[in-house]
């Protein structure tokens, strides 16, 4: 059968004859589509010929795409058959079929062992599917090392499918088809083609049989408009994007019926991306056309993965943590997700517990946890217990049972939460459903399994099946490259028609030997076959709409890109595209706005008889950046912590200061660290390291193993030892003062509130590490570094890390700061002081060179007081303005960058260098 031969047919012919050809068992004219896409296209456009003819109701037509007319075919005889006694076999579902092929992959294994089980399983029941719709024997001609290994794969296929006394889907077709050839399936009369440009081999057998049971096909005429043709360059592939956004913004708003088209070759590549610009710019713009609160006013024909919607995705880290639990970044996603639980304010209890997971510094979460951190919460202690109850191991089960039991824990759990759910999310849950429906079938294939198994095949599931809401129709429409055949547009954009990717690149299937699919001309099988189909898509899109416009972006990041040869002829004449970056409505918003400005660099000023958190940190950070001390220490701002395997930087800072106060609680005074020896001075250190150490494990055990207890501590004891060897060769003093309390005093509660001093009119609570009486009399303030080395503040004029120069402004008779740098390559002192002799790394304030302009080391107190003054000025008249010390330097370690929006004004990234451009 030459299939270009058929006769033809127009669509108002078609749609006159199927008006009057009426309905019944069997229709005597069916349109057979080439996809479900086209399918509902004709339906669309038929029911619009209807209502403009004056019906109101009328029959639904036959217009089916090839598939879905076989299995109609044979249920209308299927009642006949089992009345006579005949075996029907049942169909393997798809998901079935691709579970069976997971187990013949997994039997090889070990005959030849694969890195990737699930994407070879994946290869071959492709290639499976393949033979079938180009009607090649199996086996296949043994060409190649991984065709053999197909061959043997389909054979223990099929023998499968017999065991379980199943058919495959493709093998049920071949018979349908025989059947229809032996003229056991009733035919219509009439039948029309639509949409078939180069049909597939096993189509081409169902027409001729169809045709010699004495069918009378037609084809109808695909749409053929005399096209205005434009080409377009854009300066890259998101403003590629953008610009067709804009171009159906435009049209929509001068003809809000327009049917308008845009085609993405590599739509699935892209998805994400589109989603975003078109969302931009056509949601605001197109408000007003005909679309429900909530819905796109366009269509986007691919659907995302189900297993990445919202209710999808908290259904399955539900269940997982009732099997094995979470990481804690999976279980701050759950914890925080609207969609379980039993009242919507319950999801502000659970982010307390997110908070708590990762201060806690938990890397895994399970039930058991969860009821720990609850033990205050009644509804959520409860939830927690019955979700344990029921989720002890049951053993192996059938996946229907599990089925049936994943149901049971999500509903505890309250899955899909309080409040009600839309249109999407309703559909989103009855596609959950089927899919425990189709869990609930695997039980013939698998036998039983454990709850990890199955898990794994629903999360499989999920993961497969793509989720696409159903939606009220619309005349805007995004699809890829074969979803436009057979349909017509008043105006049509096709994006990403650059030489690198249109045509696309040949790309053979390697379990299909090369030359035969090269013979066949199964797509992509190589570079001409590749080239010809495109051609062909190309020269349906110039006809399908009265305006086309084809564009390519200029450049991938640092690559120039040129037109594809298909469209060479009219990227000749091709123009630039300019790009709005924002969308029109919100230009129009912001010409038709009236312009307010608000100051808001001054905050409510703090209220100067209570005391302002923060401490000596408060002035250090107005000077960084004001904001970020109005917002860190007034607002209470805090980044959420990250949990991290081991101790962090603060926990190990905590524990040297913790150490070391120990130490000189008991020592007191040089003079007894000097009348130690050695192993009486080790035995010291290592009790005070363990005792800082178990009191970090009682509060964080999770972060303190017990090997990295056992690193920490020989690595403290290793730098004690050398500190105190620090401490031994300096001039005899006496240890006066530790974290806010005399030395004298016994050891204070964990964290004691140091009593408020008032500095500038501020009232702050301050908590020097340490302050040494010397042989003079005069005192030395110290603060303990374990961290990196900064610049220190002797004259920084806003001092970033102004605690030593309050402390000698606070404390009477200070001589001395130093900061005690205890770290592993770096334990030494680093100070100023007012006269030499103090201890080594500690200069004299007039041998500095950030100092020496001082007159004296009164005068270098009184510069100080005058730059920590002008700080305090700035905090108490409320000083709140975005206004970094160091643009770059001073926001890299900020988490305040969504508040201050400092990226927007400065165009600064996290982490960024200081001397970058």
């Amino acid at each position: 059968m030459m299939f270009d031969d058929l006769p033809t047919l127009d669509r108002d012919a078609l749609f006159s004859q199927l008006a009057s050809g009426g309905s019944g068992v069997m229709p005597q004219l069916v349109v057979l589509c080439a996809s479900a896409r086209l399918a509902q296209h004709l339906h669309e456009r038929y029911a619009a010929w209807q209502a403009q003819h004056g019906c109101t109701v009328w029959p639904t037509p036959d217009v089916l795409t090839p598939e879905a007319f076989l299995r109609r075919l044979a249920e209308r005889v299927r009642p006949c058959r089992v009345l006579a006694g005949q075996v029907l076999l049942p169909v393997l579902s798809a998901a079935e079929s691709e579970l069976l092929w997971q187990r013949v992959v997994a039997e090889t294994r070990h005959e030849a062992p694969l890195l990737r089980e699930a994407e070879a399983a994946r290869l071959a029941a492709e290639a499976w599917q393949l033979c079938h719709d180009y009607r090649l024997p199996l086996p296949l001609p043994a060409s190649s090392p991984d065709v053999e290994r197909f061959n043997a794969w389909s054979g223990a296929y099929r023998q499968h499918c017999v065991r379980l006394q199943r058919i495959d889907a493709a093998e049920e077709r071949a018979q349908l088809i025989e059947q229809v050839e032996r003229g056991e399936l009733p035919v219509p009369a009439d039948i029309v083609l639509a949409g078939f440009d180069d049909p597939l081999p096993w189509l081409y057998r169902l027409f001729e049989a169809l045709r010699a049971a004495g069918v009378h096909l037609r084809r109808l005429n695909p749409p053929a408009h005399a096209a205005q043709i434009q080409a377009v360059v854009a300066p890259t592939a998101d403003q590629e994007l953008r610009a067709a956004a804009q171009w159906v913004a435009e049209r929509a708003r001068t003809d809000p019926q327009a049917r308008l088209g845009v085609i993405v070759p590599d739509l699935d590549a892209r998805r994400a991306d589109v989603l975003r610009i078109f969302d931009e710019t056509l949601c605001p713009a197109l408000a007003a056309l005909p679309a429900r609160h909530g819905e796109r006013p366009y269509n986007l024909t691919l659907g995302a993965q189900l297993a990445d919607i919202g209710l999808v995705h908290t259904a399955l880290a539900l269940l997982r943590l009732c099997v094995e639990g979470l990481d804690w970044a999976q279980a701050s996603m759950l914890l925080c997700a609207p969609y379980w639980g039993a009242s919507e304010d319950e999801h502000l209890r659970r982010a307390d517990i997110d908070r708590r997971l990762r201060e806690q510094g938990h890397l895994h979460v399970d039930l058991p946890l969860l009821q720990q951190l609850t033990l205050h919460d009644e509804a959520l202690q409860a939830r927690w217990q019955q979700l344990c109850a029921r989720c002890r191991a049951h053993g192996k089960a059938d996946p229907g049972d599990w089925a049936e039991r994943f149901s049971v824990w999500l509903e505890v759990a309250g899955w899909p939460g309080a409040r009600p759910l839309d249109s999407a999310e309703y559909q989103a849950v009855q596609a959950w459903r089927e899919l425990l429906r189709t869990l609930g079938t695997f039980g013939g294939i698998v036998g039983a399994i454990s709850a990890s198994e199955a898990y794994v095949q629903l999360e499989h599931l999920a993961r497969q099946r793509v989720f696409q809401p159903q939606t009220p129709p619309v005349n805007i429409h995004v699809l890829g490259a074969l979803e436009a055949r057979g349909l017509d547009f008043d105006a049509l954009w096709v994006v990403g028609l650059d030489d690198e990717r249109w045509p696309a690149q040949g790309r053979p299937h390697p379990f299909i030997p090369f030359e035969l699919q090269r013979r066949v001309r199964m797509p992509r099988a190589s570079a001409a076959v590749a080239l010809h189909w495109a051609e062909r898509v190309t020269q349906g899109w110039r006809c399908c709409a009265r305006e086309v416009v084809f564009s390519w972006p200029a450049m991938d990041e640092d690559r120039a890109l040129a037109p594809s040869p298909l469209i060479h002829a009219e990227a000749a004449q091709a123009t630039a595209r300019s790009v709005d970056i924002f969308a029109p409505a919100w230009r129009a918003a912001a010409r038709c706005g009236r312009e307010v400005h608000l100051p808001d660099a001054y905050a409510p000023p703090p209220d100067k008889a209570r005391v302002i958190p923060g401490g000596t940190r408060l002035l250090g950070d107005q000077a960084r950046c004001p904001f970020r001390a109005f917002a860190t220490h007034r607002l209470g701002v805090r980044a959420l912590e990250e949990p991290g395997y081991g101790p962090k930087p603060i926990d190990r800072g905590v524990v040297v200061h913790r150490a070391l106060e120990t130490l000189w609680r008991d020592l007191r005074d040089q003079a007894t660290l000097l009348a130690l020896v050695p192993s009486e001075l080790d035995a010291r250190i290592g009790a005070a390291v363990d005792e800082a150490l178990e009191h970090l494990a009682r509060q964080a055990p999770q972060r303190l193993p017990p090997m990295l207890h056992r690193l920490e501590a020989e690595r403290l004891r290793a730098l004690l030892k050398q500190w105190m060897k620090i401490e031994r060769e300096r001039p005899m003093f006496t240890v006066e003062q530790l974290e806010g309390a005399a030395a004298e005093t016994p050891s204070p509660d964990p964290d004691p509130d140091p009593p408020s001093v008032s500095f500038a009119g501020l009232r702050l609570r301050i908590r020097p590490d340490r302050i040494d009486r010397l042989k003079d009399g005069s005192r030395l303030v110290i603060d303990y570094k374990t961290g990196a080395r900064r610049p220190p503040p002797w004259h920084d004029g806003r001092p970033e890390e102004p605690q030593l120069l309050l402390y000698a402004l606070l404390e009477s008779g200070v001589t001395a700061l130093a900061y005690a740098r205890i770290a592993a390559g770096a334990v030494e002192f680093e100070g100023l002081a007012a006269d030499h002799g103090i201890a080594p790394g500690i200069s004299r304030y007039s041998d500095c060179r950030d100092t020496r302009d001082a007159g004296s080391w009164d005068a270098l107190l009184g510069r100080w007081r005058g730059e920590l003054e002008n700080l305090a000025d700035e905090i108490r008249r409320g000083h709140a303005s975005v206004t970094p010390k160091h643009p770059r330097q001073s926001c890299r370690d900020c988490h305040l960058h969504a508040a201050c929006r400092i990226r927007e004004r400065f165009g600064i990234a996290v982490g960024e260098d200081e001397d970058a451009p």
